[in-house]
């Protein structure tokens, strides 16, 4: 949502330690858990557990269109969805078909994100709990020599094997792919030379918006 821990703590009514805590882990108790539900939608249950549904009800991007007062927003297009055959289609620049494609769907920008350059329809459950098939992704592009933040979650197309959405590590001359699911989806790397776009992911919409 772009918020810093500091606004999420506010929000929240809590020190920044707490939030800190939480976000690296440390498993919420019912009071915490009936704050972040209240603040942010997650379901309760959720948030103890980590089983079932992320949020109480399903997004509903129509909420959101006419948010206005920050800075980063798009405001003035919508916004182009990868499918998910693309993915794992070698050679094609994702980036470059999607925005000259007059058949792709469009949705609108979503203001809790940070500005987005594009949704994708995620394939797969690589990255469950967090991201799972069907959820939809909202992507930032980024210049290839970025810093890469190690763990962060990108969607990544490359020139030899499609697109991939996993945690990135940067080893210098090569790119370490890790997915949470790791007993379906082992790891893996590819050199820097291989890759044709990144975009790091800035928000998610579950499925059935």
């Amino acid at each position: 949502m772009g918020m810093s821990q500091q606004d999420v703590a506010k929000l929240l009514g809590v020190q920044q330690a707490a939030v800190s805590n939480q976000l690296n882990g440390r498993p919420f108790g019912k009071n915490s858990a009936s704050k972040w539900n209240q603040a942010f939608g997650f379901r309760i249950n959720w948030l103890l557990t980590g089983e079932g549904p992320m949020f109480d009800t399903d997004c509903n991007i129509e909420e959101f269109t006419s948010y206005e007062g920050h800075p980063e927003l798009n405001h003035e297009e919508d916004i182009p969805v990868i499918p998910a055959r693309l993915f794992r289609a070698p050679e094609i620049n994702i980036y470059e078909y999607v925005k000259n494609s007059g058949t792709v769907d469009r949705l609108p920008p979503v203001p809790h994100f940070q500005k987005h350059d594009l949704f994708a329809t995620c394939p797969g459950d690589a990255m469950a709990p967090r991201i799972c098939r069907g959820y939809l992704l909202a992507l930032r592009r980024m210049p290839k020599d970025s810093i890469i933040i190690n763990g962060e979650i990108y969607a990544v197309d490359t020139i030899s094997h499609g697109m991939f959405i996993r945690k990135l590590v940067d080893n210098g001359d090569s790119l370490s792919f890790i997915a949470e699911n790791q007993q379906d989806f082992p790891d893996f790397e590819l050199p820097h030379s291989d890759v044709i776009n990144i975009f790091r992911v800035v928000g998610v919409l579950i499925e059935n918006i």
